[in-house]
């Protein structure tokens, strides 16, 4: 590895590689139906036990603040210890995207007793779905989509 110079080499292989155009053409979506019909798009890595075919009620994280001194905006993050467990029991729970670790939102939801979670993006967040490996199922959903399932009508 005789370079020109110090600190040089001739041939830096096989050390760097060089790839152009990379792209990764895999998609792990992870859809969530309505109850009106209707499909929004999502993504995912949870790979544990499915929800199965029956409607589960779905609620807003930001309306079932635990109190003790959190807020609705605690409870919209899904932050540790701000859900109320007697309003999320075996209830879908939508979570804003922000501040905590997304799986860590998972987490706070399955404590409190959700049998799964929507994280949706914010209006920054866009439409950028970034499929994790929750501890539930779960699904991201983009600001248009999470607007829809909020609003189906």
């Amino acid at each position: 590895n005789k370079g020109p110079g110090e600190l040089s080499v001739t041939n830096i292989s096989p050390w760097v590689t060089t790839v152009g155009a990379g792209t990764l053409d895999r998609v792990f979506p992870a859809n969530i139906i309505l109850g009106n019909g209707k499909i929004v798009r999502g993504v995912s890595l949870y790979s544990g036990k499915a929800l199965g075919s029956d409607l589960v009620p779905l609620i807003y994280a930001g309306d079932i603040s635990v109190g003790n001194g959190r807020d609705s905006y605690s409870s919209s993050l899904c932050m540790e210890r701000s859900l109320d467990p007697k309003m999320v029991k075996r209830k879908i729970v939508m979570c804003d995207r922000g501040s905590n670790p997304r799986v860590a939102k998972g987490a706070e939801v399955r404590r409190a007793g959700g049998v799964g979670m929507i994280l949706a993006n914010s209006e920054s967040d866009g439409e950028v779905l970034v499929a994790d490996a929750h501890v539930l199922p779960a699904s991201v959903s983009g600001v248009f989509g999470t607007v829809g399932a909020l609003c189906p009508g």
